[in-house]
């Protein structure tokens, strides 16, 4: 595992969206796909929902509103992932993510994500994980 917890990675993906919103530019562009997307990683029962809605808002925990599209993997793949290490086409037809709903849509955001990886990366060092940074 990854992390040792959902708390441990809540913080990492904590840092890494107060850094996203901050950029005003990947802000207004992500915010623009208009979707609720759930980011589910049940090895460590967590599950993240982001509202990409005319703004940000991440929620912790268990989802309490209609979610589009569901993304779900295990904790190493989703530190692959967000930092960009991972082809999310391959690693879907292999079962290593496995998605619900709204799929398309999910992957038109794709493009735009790139930014992030980077700022991923820089949070799992604030968050004193730079062990898991990959080169």
């Amino acid at each position: 595992m990854a992390f040792a917890n959902a708390e441990e990675l809540y913080k990492v993906f904590k840092l890494t969206l107060d850094k996203v919103v901050k950029d005003e530019k990947l802000n207004a562009s992500l915010s623009a796909g208009d979707m609720v997307v759930g980011l589910k990683v049940p090895n460590i029962d967590a599950f993240i929902t982001l509202e990409l809605k005319g703004s940000i808002k991440a929620t912790y925990g268990p989802p309490t509103i209609k979610i589009d599209v569901t993304s779900a993997n295990d904790d190493e793949t989703f530190v692959k992932f967000w930092q960009g290490k991972l082809n999310l086409m391959m690693a879907m037809a292999k079962g290593q993510v496995k998605t619900q709903g709204a799929v398309t849509k999910m992957l038109k955001l794709l493009p735009k994500i790139n930014p992030v990886y980077k700022m991923f990366a820089a949070s799992l060092k604030e968050a004193g994980r730079e062990d898991l940074v990959i080169k």
